[in-house]
């Protein structure tokens, strides 16, 4: 992986859509965006692991700097669908990307915490088996599936409405 790649640049929309298809669209290119910040994701864990491994904090920090870019980027373009999606008065589909966009604020801030908490007990070296660690440990890991799930059903809804008529 590096955390150097573009991944977000938007190709030329081509000849205006009829309103429906536009939505439709815009629609396929939020779950585009997801894909990707689900890539943002698989890189942010590797580097992660690597530098619990390593201890390279250097290169973790800039590899960090180098995934918040792409998380940036990816929200921004996804607020902008969610804005054009209201635009075309499709407010529920536009609820749908903000219930994920809510959800992965939460998945984060969790995400986060787990690297905080595993840093703390790996890298210094403090009990990994204490009940304090494993009990947090679990908890943040129960949350995150609850919050994984909420995000795969939401994204479920949306293919449903892609591929109704289709």
């Amino acid at each position: 992986f590096t955390a150097n790649r573009v991944l977000l640049t938007r190709t030329d929309p081509g000849p205006p859509l009829p309103m429906a298809s536009k939505a439709k669209a815009l629609l396929k290119e939020f779950t585009t965006r997801q894909e990707q910040r689900a890539n943002a994701y698989s890189e942010l864990r590797f580097f992660f692991k690597r530098y619990l491994g390593d201890r390279d904090v250097k290169t973790y920090q800039s590899s960090c700097k180098g995934i918040t870019k792409k998380f940036k980027a990816i929200g921004d373009d996804i607020l902008k669908l969610e804005k054009e999606l209201i635009e075309l008065k499709k407010n529920e589909w536009a609820a749908h990307i903000r219930k994920i966009q809510d959800n992965e604020k939460e998945k984060l801030q969790l995400t986060v915490k787990i690297q905080v908490l595993k840093t703390k007990y790996i890298l210094d070296r403090e009990d990994k088996d204490a009940p304090e660690y494993t009990t947090t440990l679990k908890s943040y890991q129960r949350q995150m599936a609850v919050i994984i799930e909420k995000i795969n059903d939401t994204l479920e809804e949306i293919k449903y409405i892609l591929y109704e008529d289709a």
